[in-house]
């Protein structure tokens, strides 16, 4: 039983694969007809390809082609050329000193009785700083004139006696050679009374000495010494510093060295007077680039004539490099190194700017050589090349060809200020 039924299943899947496979072949046979009969009729293909076409006309050619997009115009901001005033300064810092500082010390060895000034006191010419106990002093004075008046009488003494000689020769009564020790014994007493003299002239001075007095006006600086104090002259009480004018020293980095020249103007502040600038001028530059920091010290004179700058102030200068009148400057960054010394800068002439319906404005960018003159890190002034109310690109979106239109979206003019 269970072989017959497996003989039945068998047998009818082959029926159902044998009838499937006839349909396919029945529908494949009947598709190939109809295509063969449908290659056999004059249809409209046939047609067109015997009819010839007409020509098209060059209206109808450009209609059919189409034509290549206008590029965008990039998108820049510039600012407008104008010329104005340019001073290029060099910051630096430093120390107020007086002109001249002079320290004040004694000539000769002796105890201090007595200090007139105050530090940071204006004093003027002659007047007494300080002075010595004159006690030694004055008994030496006191020793050579004593010493003086005994030669004096002693020369006097002499004359008398060679007057008397002069006569007793003349008349005969003496030798020569008598009348001649007498005459040598006068010149010997006045010789003795001029080296005395001399001794009491030294004792004055070593008197006058025990006084210190200032040899010019100025201002006292720190005192070092105190009263009983006992100095000799490698010891100093004071020093005295003229400040009717005074120099500023700055340090300048050896990187601008070249920078600085004698006579440059500067301008001077302190932090004790914030709103007031002083007038000064370089006045020496030390030819010697010292210390780690590698500074070359530079001395800028200031006249002050009402003593606001006190030596030893903490002080910022500005010091005047260059100054330029009715000049075009423009920021370095905006110029395009062309190589070979070359410096090219993206030029929109004002007379190739045009307004479009939305009000905006667009020009063409010229890569114009131009000639530089002074040049900062920061700004160059262009000597040649450029014109007043002419554009230059300072940023672009894109890349900045010649020729290449552009788009203006931000106009700035340079503040120098």
């Amino acid at each position: 039983m269970t072989f017959q039924k497996t003989h039945l299943f068998i047998g009818a899947f082959l029926i159902f694969w044998i009838i499937f496979l006839g349909w396919g072949m029945f529908k494949t046979f009947k598709v190939t007809k109809e295509k063969s009969v449908l290659s056999e009729m004059p249809g409209k293909t046939e047609q067109k390809a015997l009819t010839p076409r007409a020509p098209k006309t060059e209206a109808q050619t450009a209609s059919t082609q189409v034509a290549p997009a206008e590029p965008r115009p990039i998108l820049v901001r510039v600012f407008k050329v104008k010329t104005s005033d340019f001073q290029d300064v060099l910051p630096v810092m430093g120390t107020i000193k007086g002109k001249t500082e002079v320290g004040l010390r004694f000539e000769i060895p002796g105890v201090i009785k007595t200090i007139s000034f105050r530090e940071g006191e204006k004093i003027k010419k002659g007047q007494l700083i300080a002075s010595l106990d004159p006690k030694d002093a004055q008994l030496r004075l006191a020793y050579a004139k004593n010493k003086f008046n005994s030669a004096q009488a002693a020369y006097n003494s002499a004359q008398k006696k060679l007057e008397v000689h002069k006569k007793l020769f003349e008349s005969g009564a003496i030798l020569k050679s008598k009348f001649e020790e007498v005459e040598l014994e006068t010149e010997s007493a006045r010789f003795q009374v001029e080296t005395v003299k001399n001794e009491m002239d030294l004792a004055e001075n070593e008197l006058a000495k025990t006084s210190l007095y200032a040899n010019k006006d100025g201002v006292m600086g720190p005192r070092k010494k105190e009263e009983g104090e006992f100095v000799t002259p490698q010891d100093q009480v004071s020093s005295l510093l003229e400040t009717s004018e005074v120099l500023v020293e700055v340090g300048v980095v050896e990187r601008d060295i070249d920078k600085v020249k004698l006579g440059q103007k500067a301008k001077v502040s302190v932090d004790a007077y914030p709103t007031v600038n002083f007038e000064g001028v370089v006045d020496s530059i030390y030819p010697i680039v010292e210390g780690k920091s590698r500074t070359l010290t530079v001395k800028v004179k200031v006249l002050n004539p009402t003593g606001l700058l006190f030596p030893g102030m903490f002080s910022r200068a500005e010091i005047s490099i260059v100054s330029l009148k009715n000049a075009i400057i423009v920021p370095v960054t905006s110029l395009i190194n062309g190589g070979k010394g070359i410096s090219l800068a993206p030029l929109i002439p004002a007379k190739s700017i045009e307004r479009t319906e939305d009000e905006s404005q667009v020009g063409i960018v010229q890569l114009r050589r131009v000639s530089l003159g002074y040049v900062t890190s920061d700004y160059a002034q262009i000597t040649q090349g450029v014109n007043v109310d002419d554009f230059i690109v300072m940023e672009a979106q894109g890349e900045l060809k010649d020729n290449a239109k552009v788009k203006i979206v931000g106009i700035e003019e340079l503040n120098l200020q």
